[in-house]
């Protein structure tokens, strides 16, 4: 894989260096860089030849953020891009596009509205190949750039503290990077689905709207009416397709470590929806197996897609309520089970394993912390006609103090689906729509901005992020196909979630222990 050498003064680059150094593209030293890229706000001064020099041995020279603004008008580097700067136009809300070059830089970006300020070009030469471009006054300008006659680029965001944190902006800036080396992606990947019919109706969705998964077949479920996927009775044959690299598994829960062992062991990559597994032994196995093979096997980790989630984890991030120490979710109603597989407690792994994994799933991801202490308990007193319990809380402590709970519930008399967050500056919350039954492990499906009140009894309601195509699908093919890290979906990150909803089953099953997670 190239290396790259980034040089910057900016406080706040470190997490862009992260992302970088784990989708393969650095770090190593200036001079035997494979490519160069500049983040600074102060003149480059004696520097700018030498870069201008690198330039010139086919060594891309990348200027992000600042950088344009801070050269000199008649610097040797605004020549070589290409493009003579304008005004920088104040800090607002911007809507990428792509550009006619850059549909490599722009593959699966998605909604991306950085708050940031850019250069207007006032020229641009006729050989730059402009990647991604903003609107303003009635007409599209390049924002990156890339001149192969020169080896320089220019991308002219990242000025702003929140756009340099943003990962969306880490991804952009490595696919430039990329686009500059000549790196480009592989080939679509064939993907077949296992999973009911009740399950895979979500996976069929997103995998036709992410760039580079193609569907090719499912077993369990309907193939679709246009023929293209292939339509298997027995599962094993899906597994034995040779045009299948990627198997993801929604079948009943304690049938899924089973089956994603046989796809691993048929040197696929896998991909298991939450629950992950039912006990940390059969994710340990997983783990090991995918490393024998050299296959990937990573969780789907649905809820976290949900748009008041992921504006809530946001505005957790910014650090709107200070350091957390208090988490709740409470998701249900009084809520009849339809006695499916899901309300079984053999086949689900029970109430926690099936309704409460995706929310403990959240708990962890909101508190970095290991989890100390595991306390549950559960009730059965109205639905008999299922195994899975009615009502079971679930408390955790963390190894810096801070607690959550958990509450899934078929006996509530009011529909209730919340999520609140409690800090050293504040509180936020995401509800749900009043009187709205639901699962518990539907999303919230809020249709209401999130609510902030800080210590000083200001209220701010935030708007929820647009909701548009799969987060994860789109990671998981930037891993695939062009080796962006999978961190938050790799099997390390399922085994502690796993881990906790397993203590929780046996505390719950022994009256409300407390129990430490393995």
């Amino acid at each position: 894989m190239p290396r790259i050498h980034l040089v910057s003064n900016l406080p706040g680059v470190g997490a862009l260096g992260d992302h970088l150094r784990a989708a393969g593209l650095g770090p190593t030293s200036a001079r035997s860089a494979d490519a160069l890229l500049v983040l600074i706000d102060r003149p480059l001064d004696s520097v700018e030849q030498e870069l201008l020099d690198r330039a010139r041995q086919s060594v891309p020279v990348l200027l992000a953020g600042p950088t344009v603004r801070a050269l000199p008008v008649d610097s040797p580097l605004v020549e070589a891009s290409g493009l003579i700067p304008g005004r920088a136009v104040p800090p607002h809300v911007l809507a990428l596009s792509t550009g006619p070059d850059g549909g490599q830089v722009a593959a699966r970006m998605g909604e991306f509205h950085p708050y940031d300020s850019w250069v207007l070009p006032d020229k641009i030469a006729d050989d730059v190949e402009r990647l991604l471009l903003v609107r303003h006054e009635m007409a599209e300008y390049p924002v990156c750039t890339w001149r192969p006659s020169t080896g320089l680029g220019m991308f002219t965001l990242g000025t702003t503290a929140s756009t340099l944190a943003d990962p969306a902006y880490h991804r952009l800036v490595g696919r430039w990077l990329r686009h500059a080396l000549g790196v480009r992606d592989a080939g679509p990947i064939g993907v077949g689905l296992l999973a009911t019919p009740a399950t895979s109706a979500a996976h069929q969705a997103a995998l036709d709207a992410t760039e580079g998964l193609n569907l090719v077949a499912v077993s369990g479920s309907e193939p679709g009416p246009d023929g293209t996927v292939r339509g298997y009775a027995e599962a094993d044959d899906l597994v034995a397709d040779p045009e299948v690299r990627l198997v993801v598994v929604g079948t009943p829960n304690n049938t899924r470590a089973q089956w994603a062992s046989r796809a691993l062991e048929a040197g696929k990559d896998v991909v298991i929806a939450a629950p992950f597994a039912l006990s940390t032994q059969e994710a340990d196995d997983l783990a090991l197996l995918a490393a024998a093979r050299s296959s990937l096997v990573v969780m789907y980790p649905q809820l976290r897609e949900d748009p008041a989630y992921r504006g809530l984890r946001a505005a957790v991030r910014r650090g709107a309520v200070g350091d957390i120490f208090s988490v709740e979710v409470t998701r249900g109603g009084f809520n009849r089970p339809s006695g499916g597989w899901r309300d079984d407690e053999r086949t689900s792994g029970g109430l926690i394993h099936e309704r409460g994994f995706a929310h403990l799933d959240w708990l962890l991801d909101l508190v970095d912390e290991p989890v100390e202490t595991v306390v549950a308990t559960t009730h059965k007193r109205v639905w008999h006609h299922v195994t899975n319990a009615d009502h079971a809380r679930v408390l955790l402590r963390f190894a810096d103090g801070a607690e959550a709970q958990l509450v899934l519930s078929d006996v509530l008399p009011t529909p209730t689906a919340r999520l609140r967050v409690l800090g050293t500056a504040g509180a936020l919350s995401a509800d749900g729509p009043a009187g709205v039954p639901g699962g518990g492990a539907d999303p919230l499906a809020a249709t209401e901005p999130l609510t902030l009140v800080t210590h000083d009894g200001a209220t701010t309601r935030l708007p929820l992020p647009a909701a548009g195509g799969s987060p994860f699908y789109r990671d998981l093919a930037d891993g695939l196909l062009s080796g962006s890290p999978l961190t938050p979906y790799r099997v390390e990150t399922a085994r502690k979630v796993v881990a906790v909803a397993e203590a929780a089953t046996r505390s719950a099953a022994a009256g409300g222990v407390q129990i430490g997670p393995a």
